[in-house]
């Protein structure tokens, strides 16, 4: 955001009209700006709002948004939205899931994200006067009854050690190093696709054998320990990066570790959406189910993992950047193998 734009909404006074103008207009872009502008102000975590909730709460915006309907002639008014009506909206989402919504994505975490963000937009817009009262407050979000570890799966060892051999296949053999080196900072270092894309050549110690993500969740930053078979195939995608550079072939080279191939953005910082589609495109060839698709399942299956071999959550905690122990504890439950042995010594027990 620039600091002409910021600037609109520091002073109160100002802060208030264009509020106003955006809300009774229905201006999709002013709404967000001073979406961004809140949350990046009023943040607990003094501005580290990450661009992956930005973008996310940009979509459910523009979502409700579109719901709304037309600013010229719009069903209902962003200035004196009610609680029936943002229901009414949430019911839709709902329907919407119900007639085929899951085979694009939409699932009932979504409608409740969708909620979070419209909740926040009239944060922002209480914040700077243009509402009373925030009518999203009486709306409650919905809630899957599916247990999370129920829902969301990680890789067996089989499907893992076969993801990581995959990029082999591939006929360039930059394309096979870079996503050997996504697959492995995701499933066995548990990365966040946004610590993925937004890591830097020199984040990577190989002398300390450390991974250094300077911006996590929340903006905080943590040193992910580099074991050997993983600091062989980062390693093997530096050298040839390098060589890349040195060539020329990486004509918009700004540093990103990950690094996109596709003409015009050659060289250019790999985008999450980048990043999914590759992982995606693995998880195809191998079979998976789409409810396995997505650049999460490789952070799940690095926390099974780390679990199943150390049994100890605060260590999966520290690893992949917790705030809580509690938010480890889901991969316990994903090891179908701490399941078996439970149900395997309850028997000897009989």
């Amino acid at each position: 955001m620039t600091l002409v734009l910021a600037s609109r909404w520091a002073n109160p006074d100002n802060r208030r009209r264009e509020a106003l103008r955006a809300a009774q207009t229905q201006d999709a872009e002013g709404l967000l700006d001073l979406l961004g502008h809140h949350l990046r102000v009023k943040s607990r975590r003094a501005g580290g709002v990450s661009p992956q909730t930005l973008r996310t709460y940009g979509v459910a915006v523009r979502d409700f948004l579109a719901y709304a309907g037309p600013p010229g002639a719009p069903r209902l008014s962003v200035q004196h939205l009610t609680p029936d009506e943002l229901e009414a909206y949430v019911i839709h989402t709902r329907e919407r899931l119900r007639q085929g919504g899951q085979a694009a994505g939409l699932t009932l975490g979504s409608v409740a994200t969708y909620l979070y963000g419209v909740r926040a937009l009239y944060r922002a817009l209480h914040w700077a006067g243009a509402v009373r009262e925030n009518p999203t407050l009486a709306v409650p979000a919905p809630r899957d009854p599916t247990p999370a570890h129920a829902r969301k799966r990680a890789l067996p060892p089989a499907q893992y050690r076969a993801l990581l051999a995959a990029p082999e296949a591939a006929p360039d053999p930059a394309v096979t190093a870079r996503d050997r080196a996504i697959l492995v900072l995701g499933a066995t270092l548990g990365l966040r696709a946004q610590e993925i894309v937004d890591l830097r050549v020199a984040d990577v110690g190989l002398g300390l054998r450390e991974v250094h993500v300077t911006r996590g969740k929340g903006g905080k930053a943590r040193r992910v320990p580099l074991p050997p078979a993983a600091a062989q195939v980062l390693a093997a995608w530096l050298q040839l990066r390098q060589a890349l550079v040195l060539a020329g072939d990486l004509p918009q080279d700004q540093g990103a570790l990950i690094v996109s191939f596709h003409r015009g953005h050659r060289g250019q910082q790999l985008t999450t959406a980048g990043l999914r589609t590759i992982v995606n495109g693995y998880f195809r060839n191998l079979g998976l189910p789409p409810d396995m698709w997505g650049a999460h399942t490789l952070r799940r299956t690095a926390g099974t993992r780390l679990y199943r071999a150390t049994r100890d959550l605060h260590v999966v905690s520290d690893v992949l950047g917790h705030a809580s122990v509690t938010t480890s504890a889901i991969y316990a439950k994903l090891d179908a193998d701490v399941r078996l042995e439970a149900l395997a010594a309850a028997e000897e027990a009989d």
